[in-house]
């Protein structure tokens, strides 16, 4: 009797938000819940245009593993969207654990510009610092110290930054990231004084002051996933901070090539007689299992 690849999910992972989601009734939802990535993944992914902005891929890529956001379900992209922006990457890291493991190992370019030579860095999740900010409410009242400026009241009330933000602010960023964050700020205003409809004009007429004040009230408000990397060039010496981005490397490491994703289908369909459908519903890790096993049961069948 052939084994049955079926749709057999390894346990959902239940995880503990480190800021949480407030929906439109003011409910607090701290909990989310990870299923494993599948071949259907790795197939979304290959075909991914080369220029998404990476908070747009970070986007679907958790609505299609996300079961829940506390009782919220289904998980569509527009919930994933309103998601904190810490959450978002803290989830992502989760994902990445839940596929590979804890170790990382990555490889970094010396920014020393007479030598830019590549290296080898291996680290542990377990030394990635998450904050937490467990939110109970969606905006925050905050009455600043500084002048604001010409014709802007001093009380502002504002909300966290989410992926929706970063998904606004991407292209801007690529040619602009000063006027990113303006806007990025400017969208995060509920009001500014007696300003209720905010641009990124009204945040350019901010005084330095009061935009440094806000920018560390949303930072300070806020979960975080804080991942920078000190390293040492072992070709120069230079010694570094390097920022590490969860996300981009998580896709880089996730993302297949194509052929190699129909070849692993093809080599288990041959062997195994599954249907296409039941080997990309497979979790990835359990794919790689079987793949395994045959190439083991090939080289022992060779060594005879």
């Amino acid at each position: 009797m052939r084994p049955s690849a079926g749709p057999s999910l390894s346990p959902p992972g239940a995880v503990c938000l480190p800021g949480g989601y407030v929906d439109e009734t003011g409910a607090v939802h701290a909990e989310a819940e990870l299923t494993p990535l599948t071949g259907r993944d790795e197939e979304w992914l290959a075909c991914l245009a080369p220029d998404m902005p990476a908070a747009a891929v970070v986007t679907e890529l958790l609505a299609r593993r996300l079961s829940r956001i506390g009782t919220l379900r289904p998980v569509t992209a527009s919930l994933v969207r309103d998601l904190l922006v810490g959450d978002r990457s803290y989830l992502i890291l989760k994902l990445r654990e839940m596929t590979f493991g804890k170790r990382v190992d990555a490889v970094f370019h010396c920014p020393n510009p007479d030598c830019g030579k590549p290296m080898d860095v291996a680290f542990s999740l377990d030394d990635i610092e998450v904050r937490r900010a467990p939110v109970t409410t969606r905006f925050v009242s905050l009455r600043l110290s500084a002048e604001p400026g010409h014709d802007l009241g001093d009380f502002i009330e504002f909300r966290l930054p989410t992926g929706g933000d970063q998904e606004a602010v991407a292209e801007i960023g690529r040619r602009d990231e000063e006027q990113a964050i303006r806007v990025l700020l400017a969208r995060c205003l509920r009001s500014l004084g007696a300003h209720t409809s905010i641009d990124h004009t009204k945040i350019a007429g901010l005084s330095p002051e009061a935009f440094r004040e806000i920018e560390t009230a949303l930072y300070e408000h806020a979960p975080h996933v804080e991942i920078e990397l000190e390293a040492a060039c072992p070709e120069c010496g230079t010694i570094f901070v390097a920022p590490f981005e969860i996300a981009s490397f998580f896709v880089s490491e996730v993302q297949p090539d194509y052929r190699g994703l129909e070849r692993d289908v093809h080599v288990l369909a041959r062997h195994y007689h599954w249907s296409e459908q039941d080997i990309l519903s497979l979790p990835l890790q359990k794919r790689r299992r079987y793949l395994r096993l045959i190439q083991e049961e090939s080289e022992a069948h060779a060594g005879q």
